[in-house]
């Protein structure tokens, strides 16, 4: 039986009145979803539960983190077999046990929607996305129809492939997925460099960021101060030279340091303070990303872009961040997800915040947000969906800068497979 209960880690979908929530994949809700009797629509799922689309007034959510919490390492092969209400920072830490690792984002608090949206880690550059990681597939169409998919090969059936593509980079739109076989890689020791940076020096730094090897990756935040990282996959011992090499090459200030870490989930300091008027004071967010090819020289027009945005932004809790993609994740234009700007090198995002309950600050930071959109999208055209808003304005807009081509064929899938529009609206 579903619970009216609310346990998610995002405050704004934490503080929404959802109709209740479903703790198993049960034959009951199984049976829901094949009459289509799932009211209102669409059913939402949670597997990490900080997007705020885990959740929505008045809507039943699915939460995986209660029945799916299985970790299997398959030490003939190197892979992993998770069910879906794993979290990056358990599958990291439970991976470190074997001596191999996984490509996780900045935050271990992340479920397997971080994977199924494509995936953005600091070692994308050296191992690829996350999505190109899977190696099998297992879920529930929204049709109920249970299907295990492994990946394709060039003599696959058409049919797989097409299913394969769209659920790497798609899945949300078409399926409950409930496990994901992945490969793995062997642990290595990370180096962590940080600054503090000026916006000239920031355009600096990115210009010469585009010319650095697969191994080495370039994260900025910029709110009240500007912070960067350099993360570097050791190669050999910890006295490789190569980290020194490369840091020296960028700007500084003198408050940089630099770390030893045994994986991702060490990167805690991958955040900037964020003040409140009220330390009781609780904030919502909404967070919008994008995709754009190499700035090379336009690095310098884009922090003038973003300097006049920090000056009009809502508040101290608003603020852009970027990372880096390129080396490893541009592939072929057969390649195998629906994650299409392979040509990406950068992945900025935006954060609007506001307080909770003040709806005039809430418009504030979405019209910031969207503001901020429109400045930013001739640097950086394409979405990436790790976060996605059915219910703003703009989510038809972030679905076709995200599949733009592709999306009629992945809107034919979608009526194929959740004719009924059981899951969010493509």
């Amino acid at each position: 039986m579903p619970e009216r209960t609310n346990m998610f880690i995002n405050a704004q979908a934490q503080d929404l009145e959802i109709a209740g929530v479903y703790k198993d994949l049960d034959a009951n809700l199984l049976n829901l979803i094949k009459t289509n009797k799932i009211d209102p629509k669409p059913l939402m799922i949670c597997s990490g539960s900080t997007s705020s689309s885990c959740a929505a007034k008045g809507h039943w959510t699915l939460d995986l983190r209660h029945r799916f919490k299985k970790i299997k390492f398959i030490p003939s092969q190197n892979d992993v077999l998770i069910e879906a209400g794993v979290n990056m920072a358990t599958l990291v830490d439970q991976l470190e046990k074997h001596k191999r690792s996984f490509p996780i984002g900045i935050s271990g608090t992340t479920g397997i929607g971080y994977i199924l949206t494509g995936g953005i880690s600091p070692l994308s550059r050296k191992y690829g996305l996350a999505i190109d990681q899977v190696k099998e597939v297992r879920g529930i169409w929204a049709t109920g129809e249970k299907f295990i998919l492994e990946r394709p090969v060039s003599s696959s059936d058409e049919d797989r492939i097409i299913q394969w593509k769209a659920l790497c980079g798609a899945a949300p739109f078409l399926a409950i997925i409930t496990h994901l076989k992945l490969k793995t890689n062997p642990l290595k020791s990370l180096r962590v460099w940080e600054t503090s940076l000026e916006p000239d020096q920031l355009a600096e730094t990115i210009l010469i960021s585009e010319g650095l090897p697969p191994e080495a990756s370039i994260y900025w935040m910029w709110g009240k101060t500007i912070k960067a990282f350099v993360v570097l996959e050791l190669q050999g011992n910890h006295r490789d030279s190569q980290f020194e090499e490369i840091v020296n090459q960028l700007p500084r200030s003198k408050d940089f340091k630099t770390s030893l870490i045994n994986n991702l989930t060490q990167l805690n300091q991958f955040k900037l303070p964020i003040p409140s008027n009220s330390a009781n004071q609780k904030q919502h967010s909404e967070v919008l990303g994008l995709l754009g090819p190499p700035l090379k020289e336009h690095s310098f027009q884009l922090i003038k872009s973003i300097e006049k945005l920090m000056q009009k932004k809502p508040n101290e809790s608003s603020y852009i961040s970027s990372q880096q993609l390129g080396g490893a994740t541009v592939v072929g234009k057969n390649h195998l997800s629906s994650f299409i700007h392979r040509d990406s090198m950068w992945k900025p995002w935006i954060t609007g915040s506001w307080e909770a309950g003040n709806e005039e600050q809430r418009k504030e930071s979405l019209d910031w947000m969207e503001q901020g959109w429109l400045e930013l999208e001739k640097f950086f055209p394409g979405v990436h969906l790790a976060q996605i808003h059915p219910h703003l304005n703009w989510h038809q807009k972030e679905v076709n800068a995200a599949f733009k081509s592709w999306l009629p064929e992945l809107q034919q899938l979608k009526s194929k497979y959740d004719p009924e529009g059981i899951l969010l609206p493509l």
